[in-house]
């Protein structure tokens, strides 16, 4: 997903010879991670994808991907002039993570073929799946315990590095961008502003 050339520009900092012996075990653990904070699915083989929904929906969440195969429902193909992909709310762009139908659908799951994940992978988010590759290494030899020096009357109090709580904190914006874990309860609706109030919209 990521080269060790690029993760060295997005971290600012050559790798320590730990991380380069433990490079792909260091990578693997910050990818699940990701995939974990936000609810989809980055890598995996290119095959079929299988999503839940629910009778009468029109909008489908489903992991990110390029470019679209096909949208099969109740095991027949569904012509593409019948859908639209979206990103979020924007209809270009260079990854796609909704699709919506022009007409309510009854089946309960439906199969999409597509090129799936980012690519590239989005700057920002290359660069949180960095920050996660160093977050991880430094829990594999630090204690985050809060610890206190005191000199006569000067004191310090400080810790080796950041909680992953502190970690997904300090970088929510990012998450929240590309999250999709609080789309369960409108995952096959849309979202309608009133007067500054969503409303979750099923059609």
């Amino acid at each position: 997903m990521i080269k060790q050339e690029e993760l060295v520009k997005l971290l600012g900092r050559d790798l320590s010879p730990t991380e380069i012996a433990n490079y792909d075990l260091y990578l693997n653990n910050a990818v699940e991670r990701l995939e974990d904070l936000l609810c989809i699915q980055l890598c995996g083989d290119e095959d079929d994808r299988v999503y839940e929904t629910r009778s009468g929906y029109r909008t489908v969440y489903v992991d990110p991907f390029t470019d679209i195969d096909s949208v099969t429902v109740d095991g027949e193909e569904v012509d593409s002039d019948n859908y639209v992909i979206k990103q979020n709310n924007r209809f270009f762009g260079s990854w796609y993570n909704i699709i919506e139908f022009s007409k309510k659908q009854r089946c309960e799951k439906i199969t999409v073929s597509a090129n799936w994940g980012f690519k590239p992978l989005p700057i920002d988010l290359a660069t949180l799946l960095a920050k996660l590759f160093a977050q991880g290494s430094v829990e594999q030899k630090v204690d985050n315990t809060v610890k206190t020096k005191e000199i006569e009357d000067f004191k310090v109090t400080y810790k080796d590095g950041a909680t992953f709580e502190e970690f997904t904190l300090a970088n929510s914006g990012t998450i929240a961008k590309y999250a999709q874990c609080d789309t369960g309860t409108i995952r096959q609706g849309r979202a309608t502003n009133y007067y500054g109030r969503f409303h979750t919209v099923y059609n």
